[in-house]
Protein backbone atom coordinates (compact mmCIF):
# COMPACT_ATOMS: atom_id res chain seq x y z
CA UNK A 1 0.00 0.00 0.00
CA UNK A 2 1.24 3.26 -0.37
CA UNK A 3 1.83 5.51 2.24
CA UNK A 4 1.07 8.86 0.73
CA UNK A 5 3.85 10.44 2.87
CA UNK A 6 6.95 12.57 1.89
CA UNK A 7 9.26 11.27 4.37
CA UNK A 8 10.08 7.82 5.57
CA UNK A 9 8.94 6.81 8.56
CA UNK A 10 5.76 8.32 8.13
CA UNK A 11 2.46 6.72 9.06
CA UNK A 12 0.49 5.26 6.09
CA UNK A 13 -2.93 7.03 5.19
CA UNK A 14 -5.64 4.92 5.15
CA UNK A 15 -8.36 4.49 2.14
CA UNK A 16 -11.69 3.57 1.89
CA UNK A 17 -12.88 1.28 -0.84
CA UNK A 18 -16.51 2.53 -1.70
CA UNK A 19 -18.17 0.40 -3.48
CA UNK A 20 -21.96 0.10 -4.98
CA UNK A 21 -24.03 -2.88 -5.29
CA UNK A 22 -23.80 -4.76 -8.28
CA UNK A 23 -26.99 -4.81 -10.72
CA UNK A 24 -29.92 -6.92 -8.63
CA UNK A 25 -32.99 -8.74 -10.29
CA UNK A 26 -35.86 -6.35 -10.35
CA UNK A 27 -38.97 -8.05 -9.29
CA UNK A 28 -41.87 -5.58 -9.12
CA UNK A 29 -43.30 -8.02 -6.51
CA UNK A 30 -41.17 -7.04 -3.93
CA UNK A 31 -39.44 -4.27 -2.16
CA UNK A 32 -36.76 -2.92 -3.67
CA UNK A 33 -33.97 -3.36 -0.60
CA UNK A 34 -35.37 -7.22 -1.12
CA UNK A 35 -33.71 -7.49 -4.90
CA UNK A 36 -30.90 -10.44 -4.72
CA UNK A 37 -28.33 -10.10 -7.24
CA UNK A 38 -29.04 -10.99 -10.98
CA UNK A 39 -27.05 -13.69 -12.41
CA UNK A 40 -25.12 -10.66 -14.83
CA UNK A 41 -24.47 -9.35 -11.05
CA UNK A 42 -22.96 -11.97 -9.86
CA UNK A 43 -20.53 -12.43 -12.86
CA UNK A 44 -20.24 -8.55 -12.35
CA UNK A 45 -19.29 -8.28 -9.08
CA UNK A 46 -16.92 -11.51 -9.82
CA UNK A 47 -15.06 -9.32 -12.30
CA UNK A 48 -15.16 -6.47 -10.30
CA UNK A 49 -13.37 -8.43 -6.98
CA UNK A 50 -10.73 -10.43 -9.93
CA UNK A 51 -9.71 -6.67 -10.41
CA UNK A 52 -9.40 -5.03 -7.52
CA UNK A 53 -6.89 -5.36 -4.52
CA UNK A 54 -7.84 -4.84 -1.25
CA UNK A 55 -6.44 -5.29 1.83
CA UNK A 56 -8.91 -5.05 4.32
CA UNK A 57 -9.92 -7.51 7.60
CA UNK A 58 -13.37 -7.12 6.23
CA UNK A 59 -15.66 -5.66 3.54
CA UNK A 60 -18.63 -4.12 5.44
CA UNK A 61 -22.18 -3.93 3.37
CA UNK A 62 -25.97 -2.77 4.01
CA UNK A 63 -28.02 -5.04 4.48
CA UNK A 64 -29.64 -5.04 1.99
CA UNK A 65 -29.43 -8.67 0.00
CA UNK A 66 -28.24 -6.81 -3.66
CA UNK A 67 -25.27 -5.29 -1.04
CA UNK A 68 -24.33 -8.21 0.74
CA UNK A 69 -24.13 -10.84 -1.89
CA UNK A 70 -21.64 -8.23 -3.63
CA UNK A 71 -19.23 -8.17 -0.70
CA UNK A 72 -19.59 -11.68 0.13
CA UNK A 73 -18.37 -12.42 -3.42
CA UNK A 74 -15.98 -9.59 -3.01
CA UNK A 75 -14.32 -10.83 -0.25
CA UNK A 76 -14.05 -14.02 -1.41
CA UNK A 77 -11.04 -13.22 -3.36
CA UNK A 78 -8.88 -11.61 -0.18
CA UNK A 79 -10.30 -14.36 2.38
CA UNK A 80 -11.82 -10.82 3.97
CA UNK A 81 -14.74 -11.50 6.52
CA UNK A 82 -17.98 -9.32 5.74
CA UNK A 83 -20.31 -7.36 8.79
CA UNK A 84 -23.16 -5.54 8.18
CA UNK A 85 -24.13 -1.73 9.00
CA UNK A 86 -27.58 -1.33 8.70
CA UNK A 87 -26.76 2.51 8.37
CA UNK A 88 -25.34 1.64 5.23
CA UNK A 89 -29.04 1.06 3.42
CA UNK A 90 -30.08 3.26 0.96
CA UNK A 91 -31.67 6.71 1.03
CA UNK A 92 -35.29 5.53 1.10
CA UNK A 93 -37.86 5.78 -1.03
CA UNK A 94 -41.49 5.42 -0.70
CA UNK A 95 -42.62 5.33 -4.12
CA UNK A 96 -42.36 2.05 -5.07
CA UNK A 97 -41.30 1.40 -8.75
CA UNK A 98 -41.63 4.30 -10.94
CA UNK A 99 -41.16 3.85 -14.89
CA UNK A 100 -37.20 4.39 -15.22
CA UNK A 101 -37.32 8.06 -16.55
CA UNK A 102 -39.41 9.34 -14.10
CA UNK A 103 -37.79 7.35 -11.36
CA UNK A 104 -33.99 8.98 -12.88
CA UNK A 105 -35.45 12.19 -13.02
CA UNK A 106 -36.84 12.01 -9.00
CA UNK A 107 -33.86 10.92 -7.83
CA UNK A 108 -31.57 13.72 -9.52
CA UNK A 109 -33.95 16.46 -8.54
CA UNK A 110 -33.39 15.02 -5.00
CA UNK A 111 -29.51 14.95 -4.93
CA UNK A 112 -30.09 18.17 -6.79
CA UNK A 113 -32.11 19.88 -3.55
CA UNK A 114 -35.52 19.52 -4.55
CA UNK A 115 -37.89 18.74 -1.44
CA UNK A 116 -39.54 15.90 -2.48
CA UNK A 117 -41.38 13.88 0.69
CA UNK A 118 -41.07 10.27 -0.81
CA UNK A 119 -37.54 10.80 0.15
CA UNK A 120 -35.85 10.06 3.06
CA UNK A 121 -34.81 13.94 4.41
CA UNK A 122 -31.07 14.64 2.61
CA UNK A 123 -29.74 15.84 5.69
CA UNK A 124 -30.94 12.81 8.18
CA UNK A 125 -29.44 10.91 5.19
CA UNK A 126 -26.15 12.82 5.72
CA UNK A 127 -26.32 12.83 9.59
CA UNK A 128 -26.83 8.79 9.18
CA UNK A 129 -24.40 7.96 6.47
CA UNK A 130 -21.51 10.40 7.92
CA UNK A 131 -21.72 8.75 11.68
CA UNK A 132 -21.69 5.23 10.16
CA UNK A 133 -18.90 6.11 8.52
CA UNK A 134 -16.76 7.49 11.47
CA UNK A 135 -18.26 4.15 13.46
CA UNK A 136 -16.80 1.57 10.60
CA UNK A 137 -13.56 3.97 10.60
CA UNK A 138 -13.47 3.88 14.96
CA UNK A 139 -13.47 -0.06 13.91
CA UNK A 140 -11.12 -1.26 12.00
CA UNK A 141 -7.62 -0.93 11.69
CA UNK A 142 -5.95 0.36 8.12
CA UNK A 143 -8.31 0.31 4.80
CA UNK A 144 -11.56 0.20 5.15
CA UNK A 145 -14.06 -1.12 2.14
CA UNK A 146 -17.86 -0.50 2.28
CA UNK A 147 -20.39 -1.85 -0.24
CA UNK A 148 -23.93 0.28 -0.37
CA UNK A 149 -26.10 2.03 -2.91
CA UNK A 150 -26.01 4.96 -5.30
CA UNK A 151 -28.33 7.47 -3.22
CA UNK A 152 -26.56 7.05 -0.34
CA UNK A 153 -22.85 7.05 -1.43
CA UNK A 154 -23.79 10.40 -3.33
CA UNK A 155 -25.28 11.69 -0.11
CA UNK A 156 -21.44 9.95 1.45
CA UNK A 157 -19.32 12.09 -1.23
CA UNK A 158 -21.19 15.01 -0.79
CA UNK A 159 -20.62 15.33 3.19
CA UNK A 160 -16.81 14.41 3.15
CA UNK A 161 -16.22 17.19 0.27
CA UNK A 162 -18.31 19.69 2.08
CA UNK A 163 -20.24 20.15 -1.08
CA UNK A 164 -23.69 18.79 -2.40
CA UNK A 165 -22.51 16.47 -5.53
CA UNK A 166 -25.98 16.22 -6.99
CA UNK A 167 -27.60 13.81 -9.69
CA UNK A 168 -24.77 14.15 -11.87
CA UNK A 169 -22.16 12.11 -10.02
CA UNK A 170 -24.98 9.66 -8.60
CA UNK A 171 -26.04 9.20 -12.61
CA UNK A 172 -22.48 8.03 -13.58
CA UNK A 173 -21.88 5.24 -10.95
CA UNK A 174 -22.28 2.11 -12.64
CA UNK A 175 -23.61 -1.26 -11.21
CA UNK A 176 -21.25 -2.52 -9.37
CA UNK A 177 -18.69 0.39 -9.34
CA UNK A 178 -16.05 1.71 -6.81
CA UNK A 179 -14.43 4.97 -6.02
CA UNK A 180 -11.00 4.82 -3.85
CA UNK A 181 -10.88 8.01 -1.24
CA UNK A 182 -8.42 9.25 1.00
CA UNK A 183 -10.20 9.22 4.31
CA UNK A 184 -7.78 11.92 5.94
CA UNK A 185 -8.58 14.33 3.36
CA UNK A 186 -11.33 12.88 1.75
CA UNK A 187 -9.89 13.04 -2.04
CA UNK A 188 -10.50 10.75 -4.82
CA UNK A 189 -8.10 8.99 -5.50
CA UNK A 190 -9.25 7.12 -8.31
CA UNK A 191 -12.68 5.69 -9.63
CA UNK A 192 -16.14 7.20 -10.12
CA UNK A 193 -15.73 10.21 -7.77
CA UNK A 194 -12.28 11.26 -8.86
CA UNK A 195 -12.16 15.01 -10.67
CA UNK A 196 -15.71 15.66 -8.30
Amino acid sequence: MPDGSSHPGAPERRRLYLIRHASPEIDARVPARQWCLSAQGRRDAEALGRRLSLDVARIWSSDEPKALETATILAAGPGAGTAVHADLREVAFASGILPQAEFRRRVQAYLDGADDPAFEPYEAARQRIMRCLAEICRTDDGDVAVVSHGRIITVLLSGMLGRRLGGRVWSRIGMPDVTLLDLESGDAVSGFAAGT
